[in-house]
């Protein structure tokens, strides 16, 4: 198989982003729009907004005083979440991985995340990825990502 016939059989990682991004909001967790990256490594990205005032769970201060809080993912690393922190002239990144795999269960994502964002230290980072390379085929991660088309 080429490399054209390869990519013509990758399956479309927007509906699989867009069944997390759902689910967060059903744990009143607001994320904006996600944006996709259908290059050579797909990948998506959506910024997580602080909660309202009533929320019952507020962030933890690592989240409320970051510039930026986005959720990320990537066919190779799965997901992750950044904080970006200014600091002494320079934007200071701070990132948790979710483990164990490229397409976990969107409400294993939902249920990291509420813990994470309130309670960091009892969710440790898992740096088990990368899960996939993007150079190789693999059936099962693109019937995995292509259940959630349906």
């Amino acid at each position: 198989m080429t490399t054209t016939e390869s990519r013509a059989n990758r399956a479309d990682h927007q509906a699989y982003i867009e069944a997390v991004r759902v689910a967060l909001l059903l744990e009143d967790i607001r994320v904006g729009d996600a944006t996709f990256n259908t290059g050579t490594v797909r990948s998506a990205s959506m910024t997580l907004l602080p909660p309202d005032d009533d929320f019952d769970d507020p962030w933890h201060h690592t989240f409320v005083s970051a510039e930026r809080v986005e959720l990320r993912w990537t066919e190779e690393d799965g997901w992750s979440l950044l904080a970006l922190h200014a600091g002494a002239g320079r934007r200071l990144p701070t990132i948790w991985r979710a483990g164990f795999g490229a397409v976990l269960p969107a409400n294993e994502i939902r249920a990291w995340l509420a813990v994470l964002l309130t309670m960091p230290g009892v969710s440790p980072s898992q740096d088990d990825g990368p899960y996939r390379s993007h150079q190789s085929d693999d059936a099962a991660f693109e019937a995995s990502l292509a259940f959630y088309a349906i």
